[in-house]
């Protein structure tokens, strides 16, 4: 709230309280998996990160760091994904450069076999090949 203009947080702070809803309300059981005893801890468990992300002052929200840490988030997180370099931005020189149609099929083919090399272990790195460079 600190950050906020002075006039907004004056307006904010001046608005009615309400009592909060229980996660539990907003987030009833029916709308998780529960095929076993795991899914009902996994339920709890995405109440416990939905609480602590869907917090309005910042201050006191989650952080990224903190949410991939979560119990929630343990079971996909991949530290090579979330630690991986940036994709490459599109270039959009691409569509309107003149090839003719092998021409085209044999560049795409390269870029697949060069990005499944790239992409080993699930990580895609570096750059895209020299052919789509070009």
């Amino acid at each position: 709230m600190k950050k906020l203009q002075p006039t907004v947080r004056n307006y904010v702070e001046n608005r009615p309280k309400y009592p909060g809803i229980k996660f539990e309300e907003l987030f009833p059981d029916w709308i998780f998996p529960s095929e076993s005893e795991r899914d009902k801890i996994k339920t709890s468990q995405a109440r416990d990160l939905l609480s602590k992300m869907l917090v309005i002052d910042p201050d006191k929200r989650i952080s990224v760091d903190e949410a991939l840490r979560h119990p929630y988030i343990t079971v996909w997180y991949d530290p090579a994904e979330a630690e991986a370099p940036p994709p490459q931005i599109y270039d959009a020189q691409l569509e309107e450069r003149e090839h003719a149609i092998e021409e085209w099929k044999e560049l795409i083919y390269k870029e697949v076999l060069d990005w499944e090399e790239r992409s080993k272990n699930g990580v895609v790195k570096d750059q895209p090949s020299a052919q789509m460079q070009r």
